[in-house]
């Protein structure tokens, strides 16, 4: 039976050609934009899945205070206190702040700058069970001189040679020797590691969190149960009779592999993916999906219902219901597995251009994990065929033979309402895909055009990477300043776009200034960054006092009720000079944190960046000199990197989502259009004797033309008006995400709702204008 059911339903696809190629192309454009985006679901749901210790490796991190932000650093005396405390700590690992850091790695001539070689503890890779390619893991980091390298920097500077006992030259003057190369992961890692050395310090007391701790737990341990045993086993700590202020402070562990997606802790130098994004994603992708099905079944129930006789004939000569059943969806199932066919191809030609857009190197055929995208399409599919044949399997065929045979079926009422509903459902997901495109355009020329609080046109910043350099940077500077395209130069530890900072906490006259973020500044900071003083002054050469005064941005003023204190001392018997306005530093989703900038002296960070204010007028020239002056001073090769693009990239994955919504609402639209089409199509087709009548009895084509829209015109109203508030819901909550957003106005809506009438007007009546200017008696001739 299955056999012969195959062959009927091959030969109907093939008799109406037309048909089945609009139907196949327009499921396949659907399946498409589904899995390009499960694609991309999963890649940003794999981060550190190929670590088999996964489930039991926690993060550990801190709210110092009630009410104050949770930070993801912590004091290095943490974690060994915790585990002679808690048997359930199988053992922990840390890596150091001060050891995150670019490093000039040189083997002989061949030297390159590598970004991400980390200092951690000889733990690390207990937790961490790299695949190693050569060394012995355990003994990798026993010495402060070994280093462990990526297998791609490994070969960038060894080649594929065994480089274990060679030496590598790290800024010109430390030395050491390679001790084991590891195999980079087949899934992405919430941190980019080049390679390993020892961390630099055993810990730099308990006021001070510049450490990130991971803890591996036993099997079993239930994460949530046991941060409530961290917390009492935390304040029965000996420290907290010398470090009474400990007490109020509250521990949170996160999965590692929720610290990609889930995780919230400030300071956090991890890469952050968006949560929301990648629902909002994937629940557009399903509604092009479910339209696209729409459309399938739209355009199959046309056909279907054409073949109602075939149908009453078959049941006459003893067909059951399951076997009608079976007969539709094995029609059904031919199709959609040949859309998959179309879309795997349409996948890897499009695919390129996702990977472009969203920076990443997804591949459908290159897959990591095969077994799992294969069990997500046969689920998908299943569902698809189902949706899209499951009213002409289980509606048609439960028709009575007698009824069907005396005429064709389609215009009963529930075959006509069923593909009029479809047709509205179609549109309130295309209404909410425009609507949605509107405001997240809104929002990214929002942020675009948000006042961040600094001038970052023409302003380059690199990096200082000798001692020496940041001791004379007072000649140097002056040797800058000389160049005529210069405008000003300074320096700075944390410039905007760099979301991981100093956070420090401190008492003044018995009050607890506590998540403070520390920005240590040279003078002209503030003249190169174009942050004048709103209150007081900045930083000036002119006073000598001020190497040990202070700033405050606008927050702090706030938090700390600092409104009179200008003029007086403050924190570390600094004179508080000034306030600046605030500024926009880690991004549009959070608020300018309280925020202090110090001269780099004795008891500060050091300020390792120049930034300098560049003249608009030959702008390369003056690169070329300031590049001369800087090589004379480090024999580095010179990196540099315009303010304006690295800050541009708090905000990248926002125009990014911009564009691929286009993308979205483009195909949505196109696949709503094709489905009006069709029904348009065939209500003209069923309605042209009527027309006929109507011609007759003295209509005009204005009038046809009048009378076939408003029904469609009725559905589409009904669609906008359901599409509105579901739209609106999902537009703030995505809004709701931004501590500096846009506002949601009418227009949007209204814009949307125009543009589906205008197609729809557009679509119905180049349908109907041919037939109701043809002849009447073309229509009738028959009757």
């Amino acid at each position: 039976m299955f056999r012969l059911n195959l062959k009927i339903a091959l030969r109907n696809l093939w008799k109406h050609k037309g048909y089945t190629l609009l139907n196949i192309f327009g499921l396949s454009v659907g399946l498409t934009g589904f899995i390009m985006i499960l694609l991309f679901a999963n890649h940003e749901k794999s981060y550190d899945s190929w670590n088999p210790n996964a489930d039991n490796i926690y993060r550990i991190s801190i709210r110092w205070a009630p009410g104050e932000e949770e930070y993801s650093s912590s004091p290095a005396e943490l974690a060994p206190a915790l585990k002679e405390a808690l048997p359930e700590i199988q053992d922990y690992a840390r890596f150091y702040v001060w050891d995150i850091g670019q490093r000039l790695v040189a083997k002989d001539k061949n030297e390159a700058y590598v970004d991400h070689i980390m200092g951690v503890d000889s733990t690390w890779f207990k937790l961490f069970p790299y695949k190693f390619i050569y060394g012995d893991a355990p003994k990798s980091l026993m010495a402060a001189d070994q280093i462990v390298l990526s297998s791609k920097t490994s070969e960038q500077f060894f080649g594929k040679a065994n480089p274990v006992g060679q030496t590598l030259t790290i800024n010109n003057n430390k030395r050491y020797t390679v001790s084991g190369v590891y195999q980079e992961p087949n899934t992405a890692e919430h941190m980019d590691f080049d390679g390993f050395i020892k961390k630099s310090s055993a810990g730099d007391g308990w006021g001070n969190g510049n450490f990130y701790t991971y803890l591996f737990l036993k099997k079993g341990i239930d994460g949530k149960l046991f941060e409530e045993k961290i917390n009492k086993a935390f304040n029965r700590l000996p420290i907290m009779k010398q470090q009474d202020w400990l007490k109020k402070a509250h521990i949170y562990i996160t999965p590692v592999k929720d610290i990609y997606l889930k995780a919230t802790s400030a300071q956090d130098p991890a890469k952050r993916g968006n949560a929301k994004t990648v629902t909002l994603l994937l629940l557009f992708s399903g509604l092009l999906l479910v339209i696209a099905c729409i459309n399938f079944t739209n355009l199959s129930i046309a056909q279907s219902v054409k073949r109602a006789k075939e149908t009453g004939v078959r049941k006459v000569l003893g067909a059951r219901r399951n076997n009608l059943i079976t007969y539709f969806l094995t029609d059904t199932a031919i199709q959609c597995i040949l859309a998959l066919l179309l879309s795997f191809a349409l996948v890897e030609v499009f695919t390129p251009v996702l990977n472009n857009l969203m920076d990443l190197n997804l591949s459908l055929f290159g897959y990591n994990n095969p077994m799992q995208l294969t069990l997500q399409l046969s689920s998908v599919m299943l569902l698809v065929i189902l949706l899209s044949g499951g009213y002409a399997a289980f509606f048609l065929s439960n028709y009575e033979p007698v009824k069907v045979l005396k005429g064709n079926l389609s215009r009963s009422m529930g075959s006509l309402w069923m593909r009029k509903s479809l047709i509205m459902v179609q549109f309130v997901v295309a209404t909410v895909f425009m609507v949605a495109l509107i405001i997240i355009r809104q929002q990214v020329n929002y942020i675009k055009n948000q006042d961040v609080g600094f001038n970052k046109d023409h302003v380059v910043v690199f990096k200082i990477r000798k001692w020496e350099s940041r001791k004379n940077f007072a000649q140097i500077k002056q040797r800058l300043a000389k160049i005529d395209g210069v405008a000003a130069v300074s320096r700075v530890n944390y410039y905007p776009g760099v979301k991981a900072m100093q956070v420090i906490g401190r008492e003044y006259k018995g009050k607890s200034i506590q998540n403070l973020s520390m920005v240590t500044v040279d003078f002209d900071y503030f003249e190169v960054m174009g942050m004048p003083a709103q209150l007081g002054r900045t930083f000036s050469t002119q006073f000598a006092t001020d190497s040990s005064a202070i700033v405050v941005n606008e927050s702090a003023v706030k938090k700390y009720q600092l409104q009179k204190e200008v003029g007086h001392q403050w924190i570390e018997d600094r004179t508080l000079v000034g306030v600046v306005k605030d500024h926009v530093q880690k991004g549009m989703e959070t608020r300018a944190e309280p925020t202090a900038f110090v001269v780099e002296g004795r008891n500060t960070n050091s300020a390792d960046n120049v930034i300098l204010k560049i003249k608009g007028e030959n702008a390369q020239q003056t690169l070329a000199e300031v590049k001369g002056v800087w090589e004379s001073v480090e024999p580095f090769p010179f990196q540099y990197t315009w303010l304006d693009q690295s800050f541009a990239k708090v905000y990248e994955q926002y125009v990014r989502l911009d564009k691929l919504f286009n993308i979205f609402t483009y195909v949505t639209l196109s696949i709503a259009i094709l489905g009006l089409f069709a029904l348009a199509s065939f209500t003209v087709q069923e309605r042209t004797k009527e027309i006929g009548v109507r011609k007759v009895l003295g209509a005009e084509t204005k009038d046809i033309l009048q009378l076939l829209n408003k029904s469609f015109l009725v559905l589409i109203i009904i669609a906008n008006l359901i599409a509105i508030p579901v739209a609106y819901i999902l537009s703030s909550n995505w809004l709701a995400g931004f501590a500096y957003r846009t506002t949601i106005t009418i227009w949007p809506f209204v814009a949307a709702t125009l543009i589906s009438v205008i197609i729809t007007i557009v679509t119905v009546s180049l349908q109907a204008y041919k037939t109701a200017n043809a002849k009447p008696v073309d229509a009738l001739k028959y009757e």
